[in-house]
């Protein structure tokens, strides 16, 4: 998922409220330890293998600590990261190069770099030629990865790990997710409504349910997925042609991403700040505070 609103938003679900505020370019922080450091235009999240929570921004991918809320700069490098995905310890992201990465980030588009702890920042696909804004993993096939590029209205489909895409389908969507049970299923947020595949992408067909921007699937419900729709609604439903979807209240002025983990936690990204609900929207923990 990606950023989509450039502007102020203050979300308040029922009765309690979370600032998530818009915030102007800037250089990337010079320290990320401890007190969590003010993340410039926040593109995508995603849940990381270990809990913690990642975030792709302007200046780099960060990761939290949810218990203790340590921030740290993953791999020590500064880069505008666009799309995110999380697959085991591996990280996947696309973007742009940034003024101190290393020789291997191609420019001006990164196409696709993975990270994990023992080998850090590698190049794996598309170097120089694609940046994707969105992308999306499932733990139901480690290999398959499917992406959204900011160039052309299609998904791409990977289903060796990144080292190759193929075109899938046309597809001018805002978010795509893929079912966390099942690769076969993915879901797309388009201008015509939320769209389904069950076909691994290769074909589309409406999909009844609210009108909505950002997505993530919900791994604690069978075809579940949590999204928010253009005017801040906050949704739960599932790709069941037959679903009922359930309103968990508003974010006034939408939202960048969303993200669900296998607890059922949510985590919703405003441009420069980041809240989390363990409830189903009835309370909400500020993550990264507004700037």
């Amino acid at each position: 998922m990606t950023s989509i609103s450039r502007r102020l938003i203050a979300g308040t679900i029922l009765g309690v409220t979370v600032s998530l505020t818009v915030a102007a370019c800037s250089t990337a922080p010079e320290t990320s330890s401890s007190a969590p450091p003010t993340i410039q235009h926040i593109h995508d999240i995603a849940f990381s293998s270990n809990g913690g929570l990642l975030i792709g921004s302007h200046d780099g991918v960060y990761t939290v600590d949810l218990d203790s809320g340590g921030t740290t700069l993953v791999g020590d490098v500064a880069f505008d990261a666009m799309g995110l995905a999380a697959q085991g310890e591996t990280i996947f992201v696309s973007g742009h190069p940034g003024a101190d990465s290393p020789d291997s980030f191609a420019t001006p588009h990164l196409g696709l770099v993975k990270h994990d702890s023992e080998a850090g920042w590698e190049q794996v696909s598309l170097a120089g030629t694609t940046d994707f804004h969105n992308l999306s993993t499932t733990p139901a096939d480690p290999d398959f990865i499917v992406g959204l590029p900011s160039d052309r209205p299609v998904l791409l489909r990977s289903t060796d790990g990144g080292r190759t895409f193929a075109e899938a389908s046309e597809l001018s969507a805002r978010d795509v997710s893929i079912d966390s049970d099942d690769a076969n299923v993915l879901a797309a947020t388009t201008a015509d409504g939320l769209m389904v595949s069950r076909d691994g992408g290769e074909t589309f067909s409406p999909l009844a349910g609210p009108t909505l921007v950002v997505i993530s699937p919900d791994p604690t419900r069978e075809g579940g997925i949590v999204g928010i729709a253009p005017d801040g609604e906050l949704w739960i439903g599932s790709t069941a042609p037959d679903a009922e979807w359930t309103s968990a209240g508003m974010i006034e002025g939408g939202a960048a991403a969303i993200v669900v983990n296998n607890d059922g936690a949510i985590a919703v990204a405003g441009e420069s700040s980041i809240a989390i609900t363990r409830d189903g929207g009835r309370t909400w923990t500020t993550v990264i505070p507004a700037e």
